[in-house]
């Protein structure tokens, strides 16, 4: 229960440990940094560092009393004042997003590179990770190609990226996705499919994770955090818009998708294998 709570109060502003601190002054109530510190088995000055940035995110109140303790706001007051902080925020950006677009455009003009300069970047940390998975595929206009592993599609799944996929099948995008289908993701991979994304099964694979999309930008996974989960994991990623290496994966795409088998015989076997088994626990008891 406590997970789930920190991991949505990530989406009102407040990282693990401050949603963890959070949630430990509204079930304990007022505390000073020293308590804090014993109950959390931390040192002062890391305490007073959240608390402070609590206090400035107006989820955290303190006492006029010596010595200091800090309280939590009340939980509807404090998403509130968060929702707040994030339209501000978000009105902001709008004022300011076109200053930005032309400022950007004249800078661009002005400090031309060769066309035959590519970028590479590494991206951390899965949340990163997935949005730009979702800006790739958002913006796609010819073709998507995916590889990924039944953990991996998993993650894509629960996250929305299979709906992206989805979208831009819908837009006439063609979306070919190599993976491992298997009785937990069977249906989501069958509501892939009816969407318009053309899938292939390929068994127990375990190779490297990638995305290609238009034949000029790619994401590869380097790390799949296996400990952490949700937003907290710390997978690792590498973003290029190398045609070079884009054409390398599209290959290595291809051979694999040679060698995969059709989703919907295998999305169909499963479903059939699920029904049996349901089939005869019912006689057995009966």
């Amino acid at each position: 229960m406590e997970e789930a709570l920190i991991e949505k109060l990530e989406a009102f502003g407040l990282s693990a440990k401050e949603g963890h601190l959070y949630l430990l002054l509204l079930k304990h109530g007022p505390k000073t940094t020293g308590e804090l510190a014993k109950l959390l088995h931390s040192y002062r000055v890391d305490i007073y560092r959240l608390v402070e940035t609590l206090t400035e995110k107006g989820m955290v109140e303190e006492s006029v009393e010596k010595p200091t303790k800090y309280a939590a706001v009340a939980v509807d007051a404090a998403l509130t004042r968060a929702m707040m902080r994030g339209a501000q925020e978000l009105r902001l950006m709008e004022e300011n997003r076109g200053a930005v677009l032309e400022l950007a455009q004249k800078y661009l003009s002005d400090n031309a590179i060769a066309d035959d300069l590519y970028t590479f970047k590494v991206v951390k940390g899965r949340l990163n990770i997935l949005a730009i998975i979702g800006q790739l595929i958002s913006t796609a206009e010819e073709r998507v190609t995916l590889i990924s592993s039944h953990a991996g599609i998993s993650i894509l799944t629960a996250s929305g990226i299979v709906e992206h996929c989805v979208d831009a099948a819908r837009r006439d995008v063609r979306v070919m996705c190599v993976t491992e289908i298997l009785p937990r993701n069977a249906g989501a991979m069958r509501e892939a499919v009816a969407g318009g994304v053309q899938i292939r099964h390929y068994d127990n694979y375990a190779g490297t994770h990638f995305l290609v999309v238009d034949a000029c930008e790619t994401l590869t996974l380097i790390t799949l955090d296996a400990v952490r989960h949700g937003r907290d994991a710390q997978d690792t990623a590498f973003w290029t818009n190398s045609l070079e290496y884009a054409q390398y994966l599209k290959v290595s795409f291809e051979f694999l998708w040679d060698a995969a088998t059709d989703a919907t015989q295998r999305i169909d076997a499963i479903l059939a294998d699920i029904d049996q088994s349901r089939t005869n626990a019912a006689r057995n008891s009966t």
